[in-house]
C-alpha cells in the first residue's frame, strides 16, 4: 500500500500497486497471472473518503457502520489487477451511463480537473467505441474509473475497471506542446487496451510480458491513428509511433544486453526483468510489421478470434500465433521464432548498380547486429526517388541473407534509396554512400514530414555506428533546424543535438559549439514560428546552457525581466530554471533558490526543491544524495530519488560522480528487490549515462569481469553501458 500526503488540504490518499507480485503481500494468494479469481472487497474508511475499486460500488447493508464501502464482486482478473484507491478525491463523470465512467482527483486538484475532463472524456468514449469494435468484444467490467495519483511510479496501471495514472502525465505542470499532448492520449488509450489486452486475455506468465504491453501500444496508436487528436491524419499518428518507439528499440536491440521479446522467467521474483524497451517499444514494431504482412482485415481477424476464444482467461504467444494463421492462411512459425523467441535483429543495407544511365539492379542485403549469424524473414517498402523527385514503392520479402531486385522498365539511374519507407520493418535501415550523400543535400527540400523523418532516423543511427561525424550531423541539424515545419520532428532533432553535444563530442568541440547551440535555440524560443516550436527551444534552452551570458537569460526569466511570446512560465518551469543555475554554479542561485522556496507554498514546492538539490556541483551533496538513495530508512518518497537522478548524474558533473558508479552498480539487487518496476533501469541510465570517459568504461568492465552476476544483472548492465561504449 502507498500513501501519499496532499499537504495544501492536509488530507491523505492511500492505494494498492501489486503489479507483478506483491498481491501476496497484501492477503494470502497464489499470486501469478495464470490463476484468476472473482474479488469481493469490503472497505472500513472515514465517512467523508471517497472507495473506489475494481467493482461498482453496492448499497450500504442494514447495520453497516458509516464509512463501510462494499464493492460487488468482479470478473475473473488475476491477483496483481485487484485494487482500491482510499481518500477525499473529488469525482467527475457520469455514474448513471449504461457503463458508469468517472475520473477521480485530489482535491487540491479538481479545478484543474474539470477543464482537462471534457477532453479525457471524449477521448475515452470514442476509444473505447473503437476498441469495442476493433476487438469484436463489449468492455470486459462493469464501470470504468480513471484515478489520478500523484508520485505514482509508472504512468498507468490498468487495474480492471479502475485504472490509476500519474497526475501530472495527466495535469501538465508546465506549458504542454503538442507532443505532450499526444503523449497523454497515447497513455489514456494503451491503459484503455489494457482492459482487453492484459485483464480480459491475461498472458499466461511473465514471459509472454509482451501480450499485453506490445499490444497496448500498438493499438494505443491504432486507435489515434482512427481518432485523429489534434486533428492530425493517421500518417502524422504513425510517425510519431516511428519516433517514440523505434530509436529507443533499436538502442536496446544493438546491444549486447539485448533479450528475446520472450524472455525465460523461471520465477516470479524475476519478473520485473522482463519490463523494458523491447516489450514496450519493439513489441508494438513487430505487431505493426506483421499487421503489413498480413493485410488489415486478416489481422484483425486473427486478433478477434483470440479475444473471443482467451476471454476471462489466459495465453501465451504460441496461441496468438495460431490465430493469426488461422485467420490468414499463412504459416507463421518460422516468422514468430525468429522475432519472438530470438534476439536482436537485422541491419539492413542497400547495394544498388546503375547501367547506361538507367537502374540496373538493386540488391537488400541483412546482417545479424550481433555478429552471430541469424537471419530473419523481413517485410519492407523499398523506396527508389529519382533525380525529379518522383517516387517508386516496391514490395520487398527477404528471407535469407539478400535478395535481388530488378525492374525490366529499367528506370533512370535515381537519386537515392530508402528500404523502409511508411516504417512497415523493423531494424537498423541504413543509407548506402550514394544515398547518404544525395539525403544530407537533399533534407532540406524533401516536403514529406513522415520520409523526413525516417532519413533523420537512418542518419542519426549512422552517427551511432560511427558512419557519419558527430559534427557533420550536428552542422547539417542546426542548418535544419530553423526550417523544420514538423513539431515531431522538431522535437526529435533537438533533442539529438543535446544527445549529440553532450555524449560524442571531445571538451574541445564542445567549447567550440556551445555558444552556436545557445544562440540558435535562444533566438528559437522567442522567434520560432509555432507555440509548440518555441516551448521546445525553451526547454532546450534551460538545460543546455551553462554560459555566463546564458546564465543572465535564465535569471531574467525567473525574475520576470524577460518574457517569452504566449509561453507562460508555470512554477514548474521556474525550479527548472533554477536547476540551470544551480547545475552551473551561478553565484546567484543558492539566494534565488530561497526566495523560490518561500514564494513556492504548492504542495509540489518541497519535492522540486529536493529534485534540483542534486545538481548542485560539490562533492558534499553527492554524498548527502547518495546516503539517501541507500539509506536503511525509507524517509525519501522513490519518486522522489527517481525525480533527482537526472540532476545527481548530470555529464559535465561526471567527474563528481563518478566515485559514485561502482557501488551504484552494487546496489542493484537491493534495488531490484526493494524498488518498483522500472526503478532500476532508470537508476542504470543514469548512473551509466552521466558518464562519457574512458575510466567509467573501465570501471563498468572491470566490475563485470571481477563480480558474480546473475544473468539479468548481466544483461542489464550491458545493455545500458552500450552507450557509453559507443561513446
Amino acid at each position: 500500500l502507498l500513501r501519499s500526503q496532499d499537504r495544501e488540504y492536509g488530507s491523505v490518499y492511500v492505494y494498492s500497486l501489486l503489479v507483478p507480485m506483491d498481491a501476496s503481500l497484501l492477503f494470502p494468494c497464489f499470486d501469478q497471472p495464470d490463476l484468476k479469481g472473482r474479488f469481493s472487497l469490503i472497505i472500513d474508511g472515514p465517512e467523508d473518503w471517497s472507495v473506489i475499486a475494481n467493482g461498482p460500488r453496492l448499497a450500504a447493508v442494514e447495520g453497516d457502520p458509516p464509512g463501510r464501502h462494499r464493492f460487488a464482486e468482479t470478473e475473473p482478473i488475476s491477483s496483481y489487477l485487484f485494487a482500491f484507491a482510499a481518500g477525499p478525491f473529488v469525482a467527475l463523470g457520469e455514474g448513471d451511463r449504461p457503463l458508469p465512467l468517472r475520473l477521480y482527483v485530489r482535491r487540491s486538484q479538481a479545478e484543474r480537473a474539470r477543464g482537462e475532463w471534457p477532453t479525457l472524456r471524449e477521448l475515452t468514449v470514442r476509444g473505447m467505441a473503437y476498441l469495442t469494435h476493433y476487438f469484436g468484444h463489449h468492455f470486459p467490467f462493469a464501470k470504468y474509473d480513471q484515478v489520478l495519483l500523484p508520485g505514482f511510479p509508472y504512468g498507468g496501471m490498468e487495474h480492471a475497471g479502475a485504472t490509476f495514472l500519474r497526475e501530472d502525465a495527466i495535469l501538465f505542470r508546465s506549458a504542454p506542446t503538442r507532443g505532450d499532448l499526444l503523449n497523454r492520449a497515447a497513455l489514456v488509450l494503451h491503459e484503455l487496451v489494457h482492459q482487453w489486452f492484459g485483464d480480459l486475455v491475461t498472458m499466461r506468465w511473465f514471459d509472454d510480458l509482451w501480450l499485453k504491453e506490445g499490444f497496448a501500444n500498438y493499438m494505443a496508436y491504432r486507435t489515434m491513428a482512427e481518432l485523429q487528436p489534434l486533428g492530425l491524419p493517421a500518417e502524422q499518428i504513425w510517425k510519431r509511433f516511428y519516433l517514440t518507439h523505434k530509436p529507443a528499440a533499436y538502442t536496446i536491440d544493438g546491444s549486447p544486453g539485448t533479450t528475446p521479446i520472450f524472455q525465460q522467467i523461471d520465477n516470479l521474483k524475476d519478473a520485473k526483468s522482463a519490463y523494458g524497451a523491447i516489450v514496450y517499444q519493439k513489441a508494438p514494431g513487430l505487431l505493426r510489421a506483421l499487421c503489413y504482412r498480413l493485410g488489415e482485415d486478416p489481422f484483425r481477424q486473427g486478433v478477434r478470434q483470440f479475444v473471443e476464444r482467451y476471454a476471462y482467461a489466459n495465453a501465451s504467444w504460441q496461441e496468438l500465433i495460431e490465430s493469426f494463421e488461422a485467420a490468414s492462411g499463412e504459416p507463421l512459425r518460422d516468422w514468430a521464432r525468429a522475432w519472438i523467441r530470438e534476439r536482436g535483429m537485422p541491419r539492413i543495407e542497400v547495394d544498388w548498380r546503375c547501367d547506361e544511365g538507367t537502374l540496373a539492379e538493386v540488391t537488400v542485403r541483412q546482417s545479424d547486429v550481433q555478429g552471430e549469424g541469424r537471419r530473419w524473414p523481413i517485410e519492407t517498402q523499398l523506396l527508389i526517388v529519382a533525380s525529379d523527385g518522383a517516387r517508386h514503392r516496391h514490395r520487398v520479402r527477404l528471407t535469407e541473407e539478400q535478395v535481388v531486385w530488378k525492374d525490366e522498365r529499367r528506370p533512370p539511374c535515381p537519386r537515392f534509396l530508402f528500404a523502409n519507407e511508411g516504417d512497415y520493418g523493423y531494424g537498423l535501415f541504413l543509407l548506402d554512400a550514394k544515398s547518404r550523400a544525395a539525403v544530407t543535400a537533399d533534407l532540406l527540400t524533401i516536403e514529406d514530414p513522415f520520409l523526413r523523418t525516417l532519413l533523420w532516423g537512418a542518419l542519426w543511427e549512422a552517427v551511432r555506428e560511427a558512419e557519419l561525424a558527430p559534427e557533420e550531423f550536428l552542422q547539417l541539424v542546426l542548418r535544419a533546424t530553423p526550417h523544420e515545419t514538423d513539431e515531431d520532428l522538431l522535437e526529435s532533432l533537438i533533442e539529438r543535438v543535446g544527445r549529440t553535444w553532450q555524449r560524442y563530442l571531445s571538451p574541445l568541440q564542445q567549447t567550440r559549439w556551445l555558444n552556436r547551440i545557445e544562440a540558435q535555440w535562444a533566438a528559437g524560443m522567442m522567434d520560432a514560428p509555432t507555440l509548440n516550436g518555441r516551448i521546445l527551444y525553451f526547454r532546450s534552452f534551460r538545460s543546455l546552457t551553462r554560459s555566463s551570458a546564458g546564465r543572465e537569460r535564465l535569471k531574467a526569466l525567473l525574475g520576470g525581466r524577460q518574457a517569452l511570446p504566449e509561453i507562460e512560465i508555470r512554477p514548474f518551469d521556474r525550479w527548472r530554471l533554477l536547476a540551470g543555475l544551480l547545475a552551473h554554479g551561478d553565484p546567484d542561485a543558492e539566494r534565488l533558490l530561497a526566495e523560490e522556496i518561500r514564494r513556492d507554498r504548492s504542495d509540489d514546492a518541497a519535492k522540486q526543491a529536493y529534485l534540483i538539490g542534486a545538481a548542485r556541483p560539490d562533492p558534499a551533496t553527492k554524498r548527502r544524495y547518495f546516503a539517501d538513495y541507500l539509506g536503511e530508512t525509507a524517509s525519501i518518497p522513490e519518486d522522489w530519488i527517481e525525480g533527482s537522478l537526472p540532476f545527481f548524474h548530470l555529464p559535465h558533473q561526471a567527474d563528481l560522480t563518478l566515485p559514485y558508479l561502482e557501488r551504484g552498480l552494487k546496489a542493484l539487487p537491493r534495488l531490484k528487490l526493494e524498488r518498483k518496476i522500472f526503478f532500476v533501469l532508470a537508476w542504470l541510465n543514469h548512473f551509466l549515462g552521466g558518464q562519457t570517459g574512458e575510466e567509467a568504461r573501465q570501471i563498468v568492465e572491470q566490475f563485470l569481469e571481477r563480480e558474480t552476476l546473475d544473468r539479468d544483472r548481466t544483461l542489464k548492465i550491458r545493455e545500458v553501458s552500450d552507450e557509453l561504449v559507443r561513446t
